[in-house]
């Protein structure tokens, strides 16, 4: 770890970033912020990490402003945050009315001495009703999809995470006149946004209404609550690493005798389904969602990217004493696909130094041309302050890779599969496990003899073994609230998108692509609710995507006369 001398800071810029992130869930990239800081040092770091962030800085009195940074909350901020404060229901009976809506969020006031005024509320209704009215692009989807169903109800499961964002999604489809399920796995899933919205009686709810503790009983749970919505009967359905689809072609085959399609959210669940459709088990058409330009190239690249960073750092910052932060760390990430594109484009605005480990020499020398080191574990992994996995494969960092790692090492995992850190292997090969801090475990090599961090005498004794954050799985989800609801804005309307084509057009069993078409229209409207827009101009349609007539070239000998 490098030390920077003006460590502190840098230290609360980082932190304002994070808290101004944090208060309303929201996506910095694409944002627009001002920044009204009189030590001119900070002013200069904010504004470098914003840029290269891709937040807008402007004027303070400019009405879009959606992160006001000062050296404290003080002023006119305080007072537009105030007054919003009223329009967030507080209890779980004000949900139903947390419609989708058009209105933009109104601004967080950041202070670098720590303070803060957010006009979101703290509980489960305030927060999925925030994340309804932060949702412009879900909202034209979804009045689209009621047009579509008419007199119809389609019957809708959906797996994906259950947190806020997608509460509100799941009452955006039950508003457009469809009959919905929702399935998260106890991991995933935050009790009280689940309590609340079963509390509507919009949304049938297979996920735990209260905390579970033991792995057994959660694993037992999940099973249950996974049968459960199959034997729901959903026509449709919208999955998050194919595990519904795979349940249904193996041990719950008579759920496809009324499940008709699916679109799957993740990358780590399209692999799956082409293997299936390679092998010619696949007995439905699966839309990849993950694959459209509207999803992966802002929620895997961006969302996943900044809240992972961020995650990282709340977890880290919470469970260390004598934190210092992210400038002058060293990382190495695993994989450069979008999700470790957008971790090392994060993490380095942040000041952290990186180093990507990547299987793949094109991935690799792309690396190199984003201004990022690109060597092989055995050499990366030993220098690291700080190890984020993000491939979406099975056993990336295995006990080999473990034991590569220093004491004190920060392991987490970006996005994320089952198993993605091998720690099942490594408790079958001796290491032990102490947790040291809220979703913070210290693993020990068999050879190591030291008392574990949390029993040694004295506070902030370096501790004898890598740190994995949230038990492995993917730390946004798992220790934070997920992407950000601007990027799963993005990613509900391409869902809604894939709906509205399964459910106007018989395809045949297989992997389909969202079309061009569709990802224009998610576009567009993404764009209207941002205050953009696209050239208007019609792109000239030729055979081959050809910019010219193809008699037009260099070496013409006679003129050209306008054919």
């Amino acid at each position: 770890m490098t030390e920077h001398t003006d460590g502190p800071r840098l230290l609360a810029v980082e932190r304002a970033l994070r808290a101004a992130a944090r208060a309303g869930n929201r996506m910095l990239a694409g944002g627009i912020a001002s920044v009204d800081v009189t030590d001119s040092a900070s002013s200069a770091a904010l504004r470098s990490s914003l840029t290269r962030m891709g937040v807008r800085i402007v004027d303070g009195r400019d009405p879009r402003v959606e992160f006001a940074f000062g050296d404290t909350v003080v002023g006119g901020p305080e007072a537009v945050i105030r007054a919003s404060r009223t329009e967030a229901p507080r209890s779980g009976a004000d949900v139903p009315g947390a419609q989708l809506r058009a209105d933009p969020l109104p601004r967080v006031s950041v202070g670098l001495d720590g303070t803060i005024d957010s006009p979101r509320g703290s509980d489960a209704a305030a927060k999925i009703a925030w994340a309804a009215r932060g949702m412009p692009t879900t909202a034209t989807l979804a009045a689209a999809l009621r047009t579509a169903t008419g007199a119809a109800v389609p019957r809708i499961a959906v797996s994906l995470v259950l947190e806020p964002k997608t509460a509100a999604f799941t009452l955006a489809l039950a508003e457009a006149g469809c009959a919905v399920a929702l399935f998260s796995a106890v991991s995933e899933t935050d009790p009280e946004v689940a309590a609340a919205l079963a509390a509507t009686g919009k949304v049938a709810v297979f996920a735990p209404l209260a905390p579970v503790s033991g792995n057994g009983v959660a694993r037992a749970m999940d099973a249950a609550h996974a049968a459960a919505v199959l034997d729901w009967a959903p026509e449709l359905l919208i999955d998050d690493g194919s595990h519904l689809v795979r349940l249904a072609h193996s041990e719950r085959q008579l759920a496809l005798t009324t499940l008709r399609a699916a679109a799957e959210e993740t990358t780590s669940g399209v692999r799956p389904l082409h293997e299936m459709a390679a092998t010619g088990e696949l007995r439905i058409p699966v839309i990849a969602v993950n694959d459209a330009r509207t999803k992966t190239g802002f929620d895997n690249l961006i969302g996943t990217g900044q809240s992972c960073v961020f995650a990282v750092a709340d977890v880290w910052d919470a469970a260390t004493a004598d934190y210092r932060g992210i400038a002058g760390t060293h990382w190495a990430v695993l994989g450069y696909g979008p999700v470790g594109q957008g971790v090392a484009r994060f993490a380095a605005a942040l000041g952290a130094e990186i180093t990507v480990v990547e299987q793949d020499p094109v991935r690799a020398l792309a690396a190199l041309h984003d201004g990022f080191g690109a060597n092989t574990s055995a050499a990366a992994l030993p220098q690291a302050d700080v190890v984020v996995s993000a491939t979406g494969v099975w056993h990336t960092l295995d006990v080999e890779g473990f034991a590569l790692l220093r004491p004190g090492a920060v392991v987490a995992v970006a996005g994320g599969i089952d198993d993605e850190l091998a720690l099942e292997a490594l408790a079958a090969a001796g290491w032990s496990v102490t947790e040291t801090a809220p979703r913070v475990a210290e693993w020990r090599a068999p050879n190591s003899h030291e008392t574990p961090s949390s029993q040694r005498a004295g506070v902030g004794r370096p501790p004898a073994g890598p740190l994995v954050l949230a038990e492995g799985g993917g730390v946004n989800y798992s220790a934070g609230e997920g992407n950000p609801i601007e990027v799963m804005d993005l990613s509900f309307a391409t869902q809604l998108a894939a709906l509205l084509r399964l459910l106007t057009e018989e395809l045949p069993p297989g992997v389909h692509t969202l079309s061009e078409a569709d990802e224009v229209l998610v576009a567009r409207a993404a764009l209207a609710a941002r205050g953009g827009e696209a050239d208007p101009t019609p792109p000239r349609s030729r055979a081959g995507g050809a910019a010219q007539p193809w008699h037009v070239h260099r070496y013409r000998a006679t003129p050209d006369r306008g054919r």
